[in-house]
């Protein structure tokens, strides 16, 4: 992956989709990913004039520690994903909230 202009990645979780919301429950969790997202769409307006690109990502329910064993995917398989969705994005994508495997994802 080579670095074509500045950007902004910050990894979220789609439990901070207002949208997508389902379940309840996780009220801390869920409340500090959507302040990380409304931060990062505030800088994606602030930041659009340098041209500078801002992005969330949501990782995917990874098999980690906190997941256990309830994790649909390895880490590898995640970060693989999340590299092929960073060099793709474009102004375009300015704001936008996507998966490890570049589906948006709705707020």
């Amino acid at each position: 992956m080579s670095v074509s202009r500045a950007a902004i990645i910050n990894l979220s979780s789609r439990v901070g989709s207002i949208d997508d919301n389902t379940s309840g429950v996780c009220y801390s969790y869920r409340c500090s990913k959507v302040a990380m997202n409304m931060m990062n769409k505030n800088l994606s307006l602030e930041l659009a004039p340098d041209n500078i690109l801002t992005v969330l990502l949501h990782p995917g329910y990874v098999r980690t520690d906190m997941s256990g064993p309830q994790g649909l995917i390895d880490a590898p398989e995640s970060v693989e994903g999340m590299m092929n969705v960073m060099a793709t994005r474009t102004k375009e994508h300015n704001g936008y909230f996507y998966d490890f495997k570049g589906k948006l994802i709705p707020w």
